[in-house]
């Protein structure tokens, strides 16, 4: 690097006695470096700078130093200076690899389930995440916030930002419920009914035990104790009382629904997105009942892909029919709204689960009797009554 930044000289050392210039120099501080013999011809290297002082040196040696090539920026800076369009050229190349830094390039989605591709690609589209777009317009923590929102399937989402590439992180395993960070005196009471499984407490005292059967409102873990026997102590109770609790989830499929279909009209439409910036190809928008479907090209070149992508998409025209649907279909139906109830719901595993189903004269109704373990305790302060200042120090008789 070096090198390539200082402006370096390669020459021939015609005549005279070699090993005496090089004394010579070496004895000057003057910096020769990859002496090379060749056919009978020395060559080597120096600084533009020293060579002028390496010229005095060879006359003193009756040798005489002829140049064979420059190198360095400095060099190619001056011989190409009188060249407008080398200098033009490499301003524009400067500046499109600084434009082209402010945008992002990539987006990578890590861990994101299959079956929601498509609708959260699309989520990410609309709210900007996306190739092409200003990398000052990703602002992690508001996007966070706000993919978190819009897709409660999802208890963790992560997006960051390194360099010209976004990454969007999914994260869908049981959250673990934080402590709320408090001082003041509370209990531990139980927020649902249930049958107690274990009790742990690293403050305060346990008033059940494995086996007890709680109704909301029973204290679990009490923030009072004697202390020694000496006085009663009220602290900030804490500690992880779990439950077998009973749910009931029910559902209802009619067998006559409006649904929406295919008409097997299919719009094509094309465009190019670069910079941020949607170029239309061909084919616009389409009015009306669409579903959409759509594949994305980057531009890449060795490997490297560009932030300009070719957008490829299909949009199928639907319409709304009537149609009748069987017992089984329905059950299926209510089954699998069921199934995403149960898993959005606030447990740690289910433990049991039965169902029945009941057929009337319009639909199909699944009920699911689910037992669930899970973390029941709640905090409810301790109401501490204040004495006032005569109170607590009263004054002595005259």
């Amino acid at each position: 690097m070096p090198g390539f930044i200082k402006e370096t000289v390669c020459f021939e050392i015609v005549g005279g006695s070699v090993e005496r210039f090089l004394n010579i120099a070496n004895r000057r501080w003057l910096n020769v470096f990859n002496v090379n013999y060749s056919d009978g011809r020395v060559f080597a290297f120096t600084s533009a700078k020293e060579f002028p002082s390496l010229c005095a040196v060879a006359a003193k040696a009756n040798a005489e130093l002829v140049i064979i090539s420059h190198f360095g920026l400095p060099y190619y800076i001056r011989h190409y200076s009188k060249r407008w369009g080398f200098s033009a050229g490499f301003l524009l190349f400067c500046a499109a690899l600084w434009v082209m830094s402010l945008f992002v390039w990539s987006v990578d989605l890590e861990n994101l389930p299959e079956q929601y591709a498509v609708s959260v690609t699309d989520l990410l589209y609309e709210e900007g995440i996306r190739t092409g777009v200003l990398c000052s317009s990703i602002h992690g923590d508001m996007l966070q916030t706000l993919l978190e929102e819009k897709l409660p399937q999802f208890d963790m989402i992560q997006v960051s930002r390194m360099g010209s590439k976004a990454k969007v992180k999914f994260n869908a395993s049981v959250p673990v419920r934080k402590p709320i960070e408090n001082h003041e005196p509370c209990d531990l009471i139980a927020g649902e009914s249930g049958q107690i499984v274990s009790a742990t407490a690293s403050q305060g005292t346990i008033f059940v035990k494995q086996g007890d059967i709680v109704v909301p409102g029973d204290v679990l873990v009490s923030g009072v104790f004697d202390s020694l026997g000496e006085s009663i102590v009220m602290v900030h109770a804490k500690g992880n009382v779990t439950a077998l609790v009973d749910k009931t989830f029910s559902e209802t499929v009619n067998f006559s629904q409006i649904v929406t279909e295919p008409t097997g009209h299919i719009i094509n439409i094309n465009r190019l997105m670069a910079f941020g910036i949607e170029i239309p190809l061909f084919g616009s928008l389409p009015k009306g009942n669409y579903s959409r479907t759509y594949e994305e090209i980057p531009l890449s070149v060795l490997g490297f892909d560009f932030p300009i992508v070719l957008r490829r998409e299909q949009w199928h025209e639907l319409c709304y029919t009537e149609k009748q649907f069987t017992p089984e279909e329905c059950t299926e139906q209510a089954e699998a709204i069921l199934d995403r109830k149960i898993k959005k719901a606030d447990h740690i595993e289910v433990v049991s689960s039965e169902r029945t189903v009941n057929e009337t004269n319009s639909g199909i109704r699944v009920t699911r009797y689910v037992t669930f373990l899970k973390e029941i305790s709640e905090e409810r302060p301790l109401q501490v009554e204040r004495k006032t200042k005569d109170e607590q120090s009263p004054q002595e008789p005259e």
